[in-house]
């Protein structure tokens, strides 16, 4: 039956209310796309190509999304070699996104869904949908929402209570007539979590008899230097776990340096922390300031279980990072490790059903979950990580593209 919604459903049917691509150009500073990431889908917001060809598609002007993982990284890196955040803010948004190869495909209205979901499976992480102008979906009359604000303001002051919008010089608007709404893949797990009874019985599957685990994931140790995790950081998912190595090699997570927990962060504030602390106390200071949500499953153990449904949705104005709860010392450190718990990571069992992944992503708004095995009596043994690609995979299996 699965075959049935990814054959038959088709790009327009998602596409209902969907805003632009939100981004900035090549040449605008490092501030402007920060201020822009908040508000992003995925945490990341898109860096385009100015002067490109009136001929080329849209999606072949977008350079890279920049997260706001990378964004702190730099800030970092920045610091590190002696520069100040003020300078590095100013570094145009180009010269810091990763150059990553269509990671924004483009599609017409009338594409399939499994068409759609073949360019994620490839590493799309936006999909353009082309629209008339009478169709009305998109907000804009070009592919790309600017998100070109005021620099933010580093020193404390308070930033302008009216940002500026910018508008895009002739040459960058090169698709005025079109319109363009843009789906994420957070966008298709939602769709596809109202069709579960037509995917059946796939959803009521565990993910390990699904094969949708993944065992390659990026890991670094808890007492290690943040700052080294930056080299370790892969494409998809923006995300390496702190673990803790037992004796026989296992790898017990103790939290996670990802794009996702620093989404609504006070960036200076974090890079300061990455520049200094281990990847523990990182890890610790990201979840202790009270922004992560619980997980109802949540690594290990004592997770906040009445608390999910007011803590699903973090707060939309940026959340500074707290430096003063994570300066104790290293041998306190040590004890507090057995009772981490609170630093609240979204994980999930290998019997758990696809459905209920899904569901947890979407309530978090998450782009991944650790897999973990173990009883709640006993640290949580991590084993791998399922994220977009891996229940894509899942739900398309047998789903011929023909």
């Amino acid at each position: 039956m699965a075959h049935i919604v990814f054959l038959r459903a088709a790009a327009f049917d998602l596409t209902a209310g969907k805003p632009a691509l939100a981004g900035v150009p090549a040449s605008a500073p490092l501030s402007a796309a920060a201020a822009a990431i908040p508000s992003s889908p995925d945490a990341a917001v898109a860096v385009w190509r100015e002067g490109a060809s009136p001929l080329a598609p849209a999606a072949a002007t977008v350079v890279g999304l920049l997260s706001s993982l990378d964004v702190v990284a730099f800030l970092a890196s920045h610091r590190a070699g002696g520069g100040t955040d003020a300078s590095a803010m100013k570094t145009p948004a180009g010269d810091v996104v990763p150059r990553e190869q269509a990671v924004v495909r483009e599609v017409e209205p009338d594409a399939r869904l499994i068409e759609v979901v073949e360019l994620m499976k490839q590493g799309a992480k936006r999909v353009l949908v082309r629209k008339h102008i009478t169709d009305g979906c998109a907000v804009s009359k070009q592919p790309f929402a600017p998100f070109y604000k005021a620099p933010l303001k580093i020193t404390g002051t308070p930033r302008a209570a009216t940002p500026q919008t910018i508008r895009r010089s002739p040459s960058s608007s090169t698709f005025a007539y079109d319109k363009y709404c843009c789906l994420t893949r957070e966008d298709i797990i939602r769709f596809l979590i109202n069709c579960l009874g037509a995917l059946a019985p796939i959803p009521l599957l565990s993910i390990s008899s699904l094969g949708a685990i993944s065992r390659s994931y990026c890991h670094v140790e808890a007492s290690s230097p943040t700052i080294e995790a930056i080299w370790k950081i892969p494409s998809d998912p923006r995300v390496v776990a702190v673990v803790q190595t037992n004796k026989d090699g296992a790898h017990v997570i103790l939290g996670e340096i990802s794009a996702h927990k620093l989404w609504k962060r006070d960036y200076s504030a974090a890079a300061d922390a990455m520049a200094r602390l281990s990847a523990l106390h990182f890890a610790t200071g990201i979840d202790e300031n009270g922004a992560a949500p619980a997980s109802a499953s949540g690594t290990g153990i004592r997770a906040r279980r009445g608390e999910v449904e007011n803590d699903i949705v973090p707060s939309p104005r940026s959340m500074r990072f707290s430096s003063r709860k994570i300066g104790f010392s290293a041998s306190f450190a040590s004890q507090m490790v057995p009772s981490h718990r609170k630093n609240i990571v979204l994980t999930c069992k290998t019997t758990s059903s696809l459905a209920a992944v899904m569901a947890q992503m979407l309530a978090h708004r998450a782009t991944h979950l650790w897999v973990t095995e173990g009883d709640d009596s006993e640290e949580p043994i991590l084993i791998g990580m399922i994220g977009y690609a891996e229940i894509f995979n899942a739900v398309t299996r047998g789903v011929l593209l023909a």
